[in-house]
């Protein structure tokens, strides 16, 4: 059977116009991949940035949360240590004169008595009671003690001077080494006599942790935060440490560790109270090797400086 040359340009014209067809279905086809490639692409680009934001939205949210717990833990914080400090301005006034006619009495009656005496023991042990029961009261006197003071330019490092020179034969006496390492620091607005106190206090602490001797270290430095430059001072023990689950109660009123008669519990607040006073901050480390107390004021920049010895 012969092919016509018309049929034969039929049919090579049909399969020209359907490969044409496929052609440009498969470019249409091509061109929707495409699309949907770089639609998929850019979803994932936009999980991936979604999680990014949501992973730093949760760490801005941690931070907030945790700082929001320590702001809310020193408003609990100064909220005990305004209504005790009201308490123990109560109980003082309404103790020292009882106690005060219980000193006079027992000293005046122990001079009179005679030491060999079964009795002058007796009041001895009356006596020292009351003298121990005096420094209780002094010392809620300081905690309850809410009078504006005039703050007045002070040297951070002449306080820590005029504090050791007070505890220097205590620490030697219970050979404990001491080491100081003062740095320049910027003039700080305060009470010279409330900061020395502070001192007192946690090298009394210190000390205690202590009781086979050891090594106080006393460092000061300077640093600045957020444009601000604060006066730093950090007191360090290698006595036993502080245990974790007690470590967020040192700082709350009458919570001791030491032996019944071995301290009133108010020293560590009384410290917090007064560096709080001051507009600082006051924190602690502590593990088996020891303990560290930093304590932070901020700085005047605007002072001259103290004459550096």
């Amino acid at each position: 059977m012969s092919i016509s040359k018309e049929h034969y340009e039929g049919e090579r014209q049909y399969y020209h116009t359907g490969n044409d067809v496929l052609i440009e279905e498969l470019k249409a086809t091509k061109k929707e991949l495409a699309k949907r490639v770089k639609y998929l692409e850019d979803f994932r680009e936009g999980v991936f940035r979604m999680l990014k934001d949501l992973d730093q939205g949760e760490m801005e949210l941690e931070a907030a949360y945790n700082k929001l717990k320590e702001t809310q833990n020193q408003l609990i914080q100064s909220s005990k240590l305004t209504v005790l400090g009201e308490l123990s301005a109560g109980l003082a006034h309404e103790l020292n004169q009882p106690l005060t006619v219980i000193m006079g009495l027992s000293q005046n009656i122990l001079r009179q008595t005679d030491k060999k005496s079964a009795q002058y023991e007796k009041l001895k042990l009356i006596a020292d009671a009351s003298v121990k029961m005096e420094q209780v009261i002094k010392h809620l006197r300081i905690f309850s003690r809410n009078d504006c003071i005039a703050f007045k330019p002070v040297d951070l490092k002449g306080i820590i001077k005029d504090s050791i020179m007070i505890l220097r034969e205590l620490l030697t006496s219970r050979s404990i080494e001491l080491k100081m390492k003062l740095n320049p620091v910027p003039v700080i607005l305060g009470s010279a006599t409330r900061l020395e106190q502070v001192i007192i206090n946690l090298v009394a602490n210190a000390k205690d942790a202590m009781p086979s001797g050891g090594t106080l270290t006393i460092s000061t430095s300077s640093s600045k935060t957020g444009g601000i430059s604060f006066a730093k001072m950090s007191i360090r023990d290698t006595g036993t440490g502080i245990p974790a689950e007690i470590k967020d109660r040192i700082f709350d009123p009458f919570f001791t560790t030491k032996e019944p008669g071995k301290g009133t519990g108010l020293g560590l607040s009384i410290s917090y109270g007064i560096i709080r006073e001051h507009s600082g901050d006051i924190t602690v480390e502590s593990d088996s090797s020891g303990t560290v107390f930093h304590i932070i004021l901020p700085a005047r920049e605007d002072l001259p400086a103290f004459a550096q010895p």
